[in-house]
């Protein structure tokens, strides 16, 4: 893989406003953010997970899966309300929006057309990825005591325990929120839209990153820094992140 490294002088850094040096950095540590808990939920989602596994591990690994999506999501409202302070407030966008790659203008547009109706981030963010509710668990906790999976599982360590009735009440309590007639419709509805929305984030970010810096440097982003040749050893496709491991116990 070629990367390209390209130094941020403080000589740079000072020929952008204070608000536009402010979006530049914050936008990164956005899709930083963004990126880093996709690759993990990815990680926990990916098939080669259930290899050799138990039905068990197959649903902690599920269970697990379903934590990080919630906080995904509960990053993605965040990354909204940054936006319509740092982007729009301050009407950059009103300058920098002709300035982006036509992909994140539309993955603007997207953005914008999901958040200006009633979504499912804004209600899963609320309630079940930031914000703990008691009273949630109290609410939902009747439907999921009925199965066989309603359980707590000591692995041994405190790392390999899981609670799983606490994840079920709560899964059970987001897929009502989304499609009360239909769980499996639910839980892909939920998925699809994280990762959708966290992909429009990712490419409308890159657009403002990419805008600001070269309105700064007065040149295309392609002729600065230098390239450097590095080997990642694994592809996305060969993570997988288990819940629970072996730690040399006997």
């Amino acid at each position: 893989m070629k990367i390209q490294r390209i130094p941020l002088t403080n000589a740079l850094l000072l020929k952008m406003g204070p608000q536009e040096r402010s979006l530049f950095l914050l936008s990164g540590h956005i899709q930083n953010e963004l990126n880093s808990l996709n690759k993990v939920f990815t990680g926990c989602l990916n098939p080669s997970n259930s290899i050799s596994s138990s039905e068990i591990e197959n649903l902690a690994d599920g269970v697990q899966a379903q934590i990080y999506a919630r906080l995904l999501a509960g990053k993605l409202l965040e990354a909204w309300n940054a936006l319509k302070s740092a982007y729009f407030g301050t009407r950059i966008s009103q300058r920098l929006d002709e300035k982006l790659h036509i992909h994140s203008q539309e993955a603007l547009k997207e953005i914008k057309t999901y958040f200006q109706k009633t979504n499912t981030i804004f209600k899963i963010r609320n309630s079940f990825a930031f914000h703990y509710s008691a009273e949630e668990f109290e609410a939902n906790w009747g439907e999921p005591s009925k199965g066989k999976a309603f359980e707590l599982i000591l692995g041994g360590t405190v790392g390999n325990n899981l609670h799983l009735a606490s994840e079920l009440v709560v899964n059970s309590a987001l897929f009502n929120l989304i499609n009360p007639d239909d769980w499996a419709v639910a839980l892909q509805t939920f998925h699809k839209e994280v990762q959708s929305l966290s992909q429009c984030f990712t490419i409308f970010l890159e657009g403002v990153i990419l805008a600001i810096f070269e309105e700064a440097s007065g040149k295309p982003v392609n002729n600065q820094g230098r390239y450097e040749e590095i080997a990642p050893r694994k592809s996305l496709e060969d993570i997988a992140i288990p819940h629970f491991y072996n730690h040399g116990l006997q």
